[in-house]
């Protein structure tokens, strides 16, 4: 049972493009006597050209120049090149990334000057910031608030430059009101949870700690208990991806926890302070309780009578226990329809239609839905005010 939770919490985590392995050593270089063929990129949207004569047709381009994310020292094995297009001038094959080169992030050029089947060429680069002796700082923890439920699922740390990983371990501890610090409290994988660029960490509580009933939590009790006080600690000297000379300073983030979250969120309990029509002041939700700070970004729309969507930039607030939508024009519509993905969750993992902990034994949440429940829109009518 816990194993299944395990996959199917993991399967919920939104982490954007990033399951490639990064290196932990950013400087190291392999050297040869055919370094020259090899031009690296000195600004985010240089390209890398490599003298290759001989290679013609684009899948050869491919085939004897790759680019990787990481050092050479952790390059290449198990590893995917960056996508990204080719092209031939003269000798000379350029590669352009799809999305463009990151600033602070270290990359491998692996060529094949003799063809697929020479000894590769492996060259490493850093596009520097100009930031090298800033030290990275933590810009916030989510939840943010006050007060999370006992089963809160996930924690996400966001840093101001990409960090080192491999080091969660090192650098991150949960402590209860004494300073006791749990070391069993978060899930750990061979690859930590970050997104792309490595500024947002995502920590996993583990789910054998919230599920109810079962061997781990009855022998290590929850890792949060309600009414306690504990805090998120990220600690002094965690370095950044660019070298020990970056390193961290100490970060603490305090909170009450509150009664575990054990039913589904209720789209009809939320409340809604809506605007005039005609105007364009914001439409403010209030939900039922704290969403999921990363899967409720997107989870959100407004759509018109005809069904199109309302352009404007929408928000999480009052620790993401509400959202706030700014239109980019005037309201139109009399009545908006709110549309929300039901897989949107809360900090304890439920989404709109069924619970992460489910009763055991009955295939069922404590509100009664089955998991086989398929539906990806929930929808609400929201009338505005008469325009004056």
């Amino acid at each position: 049972m816990v194993s299944s939770l395990i996959k199917y919490a993991l399967s919920r985590v939104r982490l954007g493009a990033c399951a490639l392995a990064l290196g932990s050593a950013l400087f190291a270089t392999t050297v040869t006597a055919q370094d020259s063929v090899v031009t690296l990129p000195k600004a985010t949207t240089d390209p890398v050209v490599a003298a290759l004569p001989g290679v013609a047709d684009h899948g050869a381009l491919e085939a004897n120049l790759q680019v990787f994310l990481g050092a050479a020292q952790s390059c290449c094995t198990g590893k995917l090149p960056l996508a990204g297009t080719y092209e031939k001038h003269g000798a000379d094959v350029v590669f352009k990334p799809a999305f463009g080169f990151l600033m602070d992030q270290a990359y491998t050029v692996r060529s094949f000057v003799g063809g697929p089947d020479a000894q590769p060429v492996l060259r490493d680069f850093v596009i520097g910031s100009g930031e090298a002796l800033v030290r990275p700082e933590v810009l916030a923890i989510y939840p943010s608030g006050p007060q999370i439920p006992e089963n809160t699922l996930r924690f996400y740390i966001h840093f101001s430059t990409p960090m080192q990983p491999h080091r969660a371990g090192e650098f991150i501890a949960l402590a209860n009101a004494q300073g006791q610090e749990d070391g069993a409290a978060f899930m750990t994988f061979k690859q930590e949870l970050w997104n792309a660029d490595r500024t947002r960490l995502t920590l996993l509580m583990d789910p054998g700690r919230i599920k109810r009933g079962v061997a781990q939590n009855l022998a290590l009790g929850p890792a949060l208990e309600e009414g306690q006080r504990y805090a998120l600690v990220v600690k002094e000297g965690w370095p950044a991806a660019l070298g020990a000379q970056r390193q961290t300073t100490a970060f603490s983030q305090d909170f009450q926890v509150s009664a575990p979250l054990r039913s589904v969120p209720e789209l009809n309990a939320w409340t809604v302070s809506t605007p005039r029509q005609g105007s364009r002041e914001p439409l403010v939700i209030r939900f039922d309780r704290p969403f999921d700070a990363a899967s409720a970004q997107d989870a959100l729309t407004l759509v018109d009578a005809e069904g199109q969507v309302v352009s404007g930039r929408g928000v999480l607030e009052d620790h993401q226990n509400g959202w706030r939508f700014e239109p980019d024009s005037p309201w139109q519509s009399q009545v908006v329809t709110l549309l929300v993905d039901a897989q949107l969750e809360d900090v304890a993992g439920n989404n709109l239609i069924e619970l992460l902990d489910t009763v055991v034994g009955t295939g069922l949440g404590a509100a009664g839905l089955s998991s086989e429940t398929r539906v990806t829109v929930k929808t609400r009518d929201i009338t505005l005010q008469p325009a004056e």
